[in-house]
């Protein structure tokens, strides 16, 4: 069974577009949306309605009957191919979020990767991209295909940077090794012209790990390591973690490239290093010394994701305990920063791991 946890978030997101429609006949002084009281079954009746803005506004209302909406589902599924495009954008924003019973996880998932591949509107292939990623990678690797056309796709650089994002969760397979489709969807998206599509396709190829295919495997090598002896070093790292997940021979020598980036004066290129030592895990233990360094850092950010970077590689961090207690217990100290400093303690006693370094 699969439930929606943004539900709160979509019913705020979609009245701002349908508040003055729902208020119709209402109290035109009241300032709070107004869905009509009816049934769930009238809403899906709705929803074969000849009127666009009413199959719409049954999309709005259905999502707020919580979890028992799964006999809507069907009938939901089929305005994902409705002409109007504003209906087809919110019944993928509601199968994003509806209770999905496991009978109709597959139709649900064949229609969301329909809308992916075909769709004419960006705006639908996005978002169900990221209804898609509500799924197990067991129920959605059928729809890798679809997500590699979406890699492509010419006319909106934040689809291809969803679908290589989407890659990276229903491509990998550590039992036979990642899909050879996505591995190469990201390296050809190493030549897309969106910096932030090039940024997803290098981080899939680090995280997706070494293809089974000689072929692809021996262009993923070539574009790793021209991208480590480039200029831009965030790329670099990148294809350092790559690399490292390529051969775990040579993965010292990656990793000490990464410790040296933490040392960088250029605050995203520090952020980024702690994201990829996070990614790599024990492995990265060398780099510890140069994180606790980070303790001392005079930026807020930096100190706080060196605190979560510690914790994430719990007890190889286990040097750090003493610089992260005199950290915590500093007087007027930043509270996120105490936060993450005792959450980073607390993981390397053997706690749960610690979430991965953010962007600002």
């Amino acid at each position: 069974m699969h439930k929606g946890i943004m539900q709160v978030s979509l019913t705020i997101m979609i009245f701002m577009g349908v508040n003055s429609w729902a208020q119709e006949g209402g109290n035109k002084n009241d300032n709070a949306p107004k869905i009509p009281v009816k049934s769930l079954k009238s809403w899906v009746q709705d929803l074969t309605s000849k009127d666009a803005s009413v199959r719409d506004f049954a999309l709005v209302a259905i999502p707020n009957y919580g979890s028992s909406t799964s006999e809507a589902i069907p009938a939901v599924i089929d305005r994902c191919l409705d002409p109007d495009a504003g209906v087809r954008v919110k019944a993928v924003m509601a199968l994003s979020v509806l209770e999905i019973l496991d009978k109709d996880v597959t139709r649900t998932v064949d229609a969301l990767a329909k809308r992916v591949q075909e769709d004419p509107q960006a705006q639908v292939r996005y978002l169900a991209i990221n209804a898609l990623q509500r799924f197990d990678p067991v129920d959605a690797r059928k729809t890798i295909s679809a997500l590699v056309e979406a890699s492509k796709y010419p006319n909106s650089y934040e689809v291809r940077k969803a679908a290589l994002i989407a890659l990276v969760k229903f491509g990998m397979d550590k039992t036979s090794g990642p899909d050879v489709k996505a591995v190469s969807a990201a390296v050809n998206a190493l030549k897309d012209p969106a910096i932030p599509v090039r940024y997803a396709g290098i981080t899939a190829i680090a995280l997706l790990g070494k293809p089974n295919n000689p072929l692809v495997s021996s262009a993923v090598d070539k574009a790793l390591t021209e991208l480590s002896n480039g200029n831009d070093k965030i790329f670099a790292i990148w294809a350092k973690v790559g690399l490292a997940n390529q051969d775990i021979l040579t993965a010292s020598t990656h990793i000490q490239f990464i410790g040296r980036m933490l040392k960088q004066s250029d605050v995203q290129v520090k952020l980024e290093a702690m994201r990829a030592i996070s990614v790599i895990g024990a492995l990265a233990k060398p780099t510890v010394p140069d994180l606790i360094d980070l303790l001392d850092d005079k930026d807020n950010w930096v100190v706080y994701n060196a605190c979560l970077t510690l914790g994430s590689l719990n007890v190889e961090a286990r040097e750090a305990k003493e610089p992260l207690s005199k950290l915590a217990a500093k007087k007027d100290l930043y509270e996120p920063v105490k936060q993450a400093a005792n959450g980073a303690l607390e993981a390397i006693k053997g706690g749960a791991p610690k979430p991965a370094p953010k962007k600002p």
